[in-house]
Order: C-alpha cells, then structure tokens, then sequence
C-alpha cells in the first residue's frame, strides 16, 4: 500500500510538472493616471485591458504550442513626468514583456527611453506626434497622431460649422499645445481669423478668458488640453450666457465628460476621438456589454487598451514567443486583427496605418456620432 501511495505520489508530480511545462506566464504592464483629476481615463485604460486578459485566460489563448497564462500589472503615473518614469522602472522589475500606457503624451515620451533601453515594447494611444519620431524602434501608437485629429477639429470648425472667427485655447500641456499646433495651421490656410490662448491649470481666471472670447466675436471655440481645465471653461463660458459652439479633443469625448460638464455640454458641443467606436465591428458590441457588466460605461480610453492587449497576444503567437525582442519585430512586421479597430498595422515610425478620427456631437447629453462631418 506504501509502495502504491509513493508511485501514485511520483505520478502526480510528474502530471503536474508536464501541465506546468505547457503553460507559460505572461506578464503585461499597463501605466497611466489612477490617481489625481485624470484617474477616470487611467482606470478607463486599466479596465479595458483587464477584459482583454480575462478573454484570453478564459478562451484559452496558445503561445507555440503552451497555453498562455496572462496578468495585467497595473502602475499609477499620476500624470507626471517624473512619476511616470519611476513607474516605468517598477514595471521592468516586475519582469513584464509588453507595456501598454502612458496616458498623456506628457508622460509617454520621457518615460519611452527606459522601456526602450531594456527592449520592452511600449504601445500608447497619446497623440503628440513626438513620441513615434524619436527614433525608438520599440514605440508604437495605437490610435491616430495630434497631426490628424487637430487638422480634423480645424476643419469641423470652418467647413462643417462655417466659423469665421475662432478661438483656440490649450492648457499648456504637451498634448494640448500639439493638437492646437495643428488647428492653427489649418485655421490659417483657410484664412479664418483666430485669437489664442495659452492657461496654466492652476492659474486660469476664468471670468477673464470667457471676456476675452466674448470680445472677440468668436462663433466657435477649440479647446487643446485635458479635462478639468475644459470642463471648468465650458462651465464658464455657459455660466455667462455664451452660446459658443465648443469643439475638443479626445481627452474632453466621453460620457463621463458630459456628465461632468453638468448639462452644459448638452448642446453646441463637438468632441473627436482618436479611434474607432466599438459600434463598428460586432466585437466592439460584445466588449461594451462585458465593460457594463463589470464596470459600467465604458470611457474613451478603454476600447483602444483592450484592443492594444489582444494586439500584443497575437504579436506573441505569431512569434511563438513572448521575448520582447521577438514581440517589437513582429508588431514591425504584422498586421493584427483588433477586435473593435479592426486590422491594427503599424508603419516604419511605429503609427497606425489608417488611423481613424471619429467626431461625436453631444445631443441631449449623449455624445452621438456623426458622419459626414471629416
């Protein structure tokens, strides 16, 4: 009996050793703001992406012949610069082979050294065209430039809402004086007169700027920045009686903005986002009712990281392997099936082949989109 209980002992173990050989754990780090007054658009991210690993491990997901084991390792960069490369290294330590972040290109682009010293990937939706022309071969944009979506708010501005007067304002960040960069340049090929405002978040008179817009006959104002400074404008510019019509970048078009702005941004207000929305392709339907089931709706920012984490498994297979070497030359290399985006390519820069700029009107408080409108 002793002898059946040692060999049936021995045969478990070897069961158990052959199951842990076929399996292979994959670490994916995710960065971004899950703290502070832009933590809705980290934890949008974070969430989005956690679905996509849940699918994997649940569908059951192969890497040369092993099936795959994935955990999504989440680090809050509090939209800082410094913050953000302290978690970039806590990342590398925690021996993650593929990171998905930063939010803000603010953050993005000094934290893409370290990830590319070490050869990891790092995939980001941020939109300032710098990050994808510094020369790193292991940095990749999964979603339309600032180029693109600040030439498209120009021309929703002239050509659909025949503005002849403008007034652009940003908030001093990277992603906010890039994508006005780009509207101006529009506005001034098309001859529209444009007044410009550049604000520092924490210094903002707000009645000042609402009088400054007023006086200058402005029929639309573009706004280039984050969330609380636009919201706070908006807010403003509805308090005292202003009708302007309110055009904004993709970090001011979800619901959770509208609901923010508190029934100002019911009318008259146009937004963009870098991105297909999930209503195009029937996987964009099934991912919206598993993120209402679990987290409610969905913000701006989690369909594309739940697309940028099906995009890394596939890179992996199709590399039979989940060394990050292996991993940037396919993603070079590859087209890959998104499951909301549809066919995600990259270029020689590491941008999006064909990225998409899809503009949204906010009717009634729900942000509706609207074609015709480029």
């Amino acid at each position: 009996m002793t002898k059946f209980i040692r060999s049936m002992t021995v045969l478990s173990t070897l069961v158990l050793a052959s199951a842990c050989s076929r399996q292979v754990d994959v670490k994916i780090g995710l960065v971004g703001p899950m703290t502070g007054a832009l933590a809705h658009n980290g934890k949008s991210m974070a969430q989005g992406a956690q679905i996509a690993v849940d699918e994997l491990n649940e569908e059951g997901f192969f890497i040369k012949g092993k099936r795959a084991n994935f955990t999504l390792i989440v680090e809050d960069d509090k939209a800082s610069p410094e913050e953000g490369k302290a978690a970039a290294q806590r990342l590398l330590d925690a021996g993650v082979v593929a990171v998905y972040g930063h939010f803000n290109s603010g953050v993005t682009i000094p934290a893409a050294p370290i990830y590319a010293k070490a050869g990891i990937p790092q995939m980001s939706a941020s939109t300032n065209p710098k990050y994808t022309r510094m020369g790193i071969a292991s940095a990749f944009r999964i979603g339309a430039d600032d180029i693109e979506q600040g030439a498209t708010l120009g021309r929703v501005a002239v050509d659909k809402l025949k503005a002849k007067s403008v007034f652009v304002v940003d908030d001093g960040s990277l992603f906010g004086t890039g994508l006005v960069l780009e509207v101006n340049k529009v506005l001034s090929a098309k001859n529209v007169t444009a007044s410009v405002e550049s604000v520092k978040p924490n210094a903002v008179d707000y009645a000042a700027l609402v009088k400054k817009i007023e006086e200058s006959k402005a029929s639309v104002v573009i706004y280039g920045g984050d969330d609380p400074v636009g919201v706070a404008l908006l807010k403003a510019l509805r308090a005292g009686g202003s009708d302007v019509k309110f055009i904004a970048g993709d970090s001011m078009c979800d619901a959770g903005i509208i609901k923010a702005a508190a029934g100002t941004a019911n009318r008259d207000y146009f937004c963009t986002v870098a991105g297909v929305p999930p209503s195009w392709l029937s996987g964009g339907a099934a991912f919206v009712q598993k993120y209402k089931t679990k987290f409610g709706e969905p913000g701006a920012m989690a369909p594309i990281a739940y697309d940028g984490i099906h995009v890394y498994a596939q890179a992996m297979q199709k590399a039979g392997s989940t060394d990050a070497a292996a991993i940037v030359a396919e993603l070079k290399k590859n087209s890959f099936d998104g499951k909301i985006q549809g066919s995600v390519e990259f270029d020689a820069k590491g941008d999006l082949k064909d990225g998409s700029i899809v503009i949204y009107e906010a009717i009634g408080g729900v942000l509706t989109e609207k074609s015709g409108l480029y």
